[in-house]
C-alpha cells in the first residue's frame, strides 16, 4: 500500500503538490481543532471525524482534478480488440487535451478483469470489488509527450503473444503533466486539429486499420487452409500406401474391380469442387469422311472401247 501511494504521488507536478498540500493542512486543522476542545465532546468528536474522513478522501479527491480537471482527455479509439487469427493485441487512438495544464505523459493501462458474468453470490461481489481494486493482471506502460492544451496526438500500442484472448479487459489513459521521461526518450509531439477534418481523418484511419487487419487474419486463415489441405492431402497418400502393402501382405493381386472401387473411395474422401468450376462434359467430335479415292482405268482401256459391238436392231414387220 506504501509503495503504491509513494508512485501515485511520483506523477505529481508542482501544482498537483499544492493542492495536495491544501487538503492535508485543511484536515491536520480540523484535527488539531478536536483536540483543543476535547473537552466538550460534542464539538471534538465531528471535528476529528471530519478530518479523518478528509485525509482518507485526499487519493480521491486527487484523483478526481487530476482527471478530470487539470488533465483531462478526450479519447477517439480506432482500434481496440485482438486480432481474430493471431494471439496479437493491439489499441489505436487518438487524444486530446481538454484540460487546464500542459500534458508531459500518460500512462496506459491494459487490465484483465475477472468474469463477473457467470459468477453468483459471495464471489461475484468479491470479483467486482477486486476488479476495482486489484485486477486479474494489468500491463502498465509510460508514454512520454508534449501535448499542450487544444492538441492531439496519436497513440498506438501492439501486445504480442497475448495470453488473455476471450476475457475481459479494460484499457485506461491516465495523463500526468511532471516530466519524468529523459532527454533521449521518444517523445510524442501534439499536433492541432482542425474541427471540420478530425471527423474524416478518424474515418480513413478507421478505415484504414480495419483493411491491414483485415488482410492479416485473411493471410492467417489462408495459411491455415493450406496446412489442412496438405495434412488431407498426406493422409490420403498414407491410407493408399496402407492399402497397397496390405494386398501385397495378403498375396493378392489388385483386379479391376479393386481398382474402381478404391477410386470410388477417392472421389468421395477428395473435397467437391464448386458448381463454378466442374469441367462441362465435351461432345463426340464429328466423323471426318476421307475423300473417295480416284478410280484407276486399265493402261488397254481404248482397245477395249473401239473393240465393243453395240446389238443390232431387229426390223419391225411391216
Amino acid at each position: 500500500m506504501k509503495e503504491q501511494i509513494l508512485d501515485f504521488i511520483a506523477y505529481f507536478h508542482l501544482y498537483d503538490l499544492i493542492l495536495f498540500a491544501a487538503f492535508a493542512l485543511i484536515a491536520m486543522c480540523f484535527i488539531f481543532l478536536s483536540f483543543i476542545s476535547f473537552r466538550k465532546k460534542f464539538i471534538s468528536i465531528p471535528l476529528f471525524l471530519l478530518g479523518f474522513c478528509i485525509i482518507i478522501a485526499i487519493p480521491f479527491a486527487m484523483r478526481y482534478f487530476m482527471e478530470e480537471r487539470f488533465y483531462k482527455i478526450e479519447k477517439d479509439v480506432i482500434y481496440d480488440r485482438t486480432y481474430n487469427y493471431s494471439d496479437v493485441y493491439q489499441y489505436i487512438a487518438t487524444i486530446t487535451n481538454v484540460g487546464k495544464r500542459n500534458i508531459a505523459g500518460c500512462v496506459f493501462s491494459h487490465q484483465i478483469l475477472y468474469d463477473t458474468e457467470h459468477e453468483h453470490g459471495i464471489t461475484k461481489y468479491k470479483h467486482m470489488l477486486l476488479n476495482y481494486i486489484k485486477p486479474k493482471k494489468a500491463y502498465n506502460k509510460d508514454i512520454p509527450m508534449d501535448l499542450k492544451v487544444g492538441q492531439s496526438v496519436r497513440i498506438s500500442e501492439v501486445m504480442e503473444n497475448y495470453e488473455h484472448k476471450g476475457e475481459n479487459y479494460i484499457t485506461k489513459i491516465e495523463c500526468y503533466g511532471k516530466v519524468r521521461h529523459n532527454k533521449d526518450a521518444n517523445i510524442l509531439h501534439g499536433f492541432y486539429k482542425s474541427k471540420d477534418k478530425e471527423k474524416t481523418d478518424g474515418d480513413k484511419e478507421k478505415k484504414q486499420v480495419a483493411d491491414d487487419s483485415g488482410k492479416e487474419d485473411m493471410a492467417a486463415y489462408t495459411e491455415d487452409m493450406k496446412q489442412s489441405e496438405s495434412t488431407q492431402s498426406t493422409k490420403d497418400i498414407q491410407r493408399q500406401k496402407a492399402k497397397i502393402q496390405i494386398n501385397i501382405d495378403n498375396n493378392q493381386i489388385p483386379t479391376e474391380q479393386n481398382i474402381q472401387e478404391d477410386e470410388l473411395q477417392n472421389n468421395a474422401i477428395a473435397p467437391t469442387t464448386p458448381e463454378t468450376q466442374t469441367p462441362q462434359p465435351q461432345g463426340i467430335p464429328p466423323q471426318i469422311m476421307p475423300p473417295p479415292a480416284e478410280e484407276k482405268l486399265p493402261p488397254n482401256w481404248r482397245e477395249e472401247r473401239d473393240r465393243f459391238n453395240p446389238p443390232l436392231l431387229k426390223e419391225m414387220p411391216r
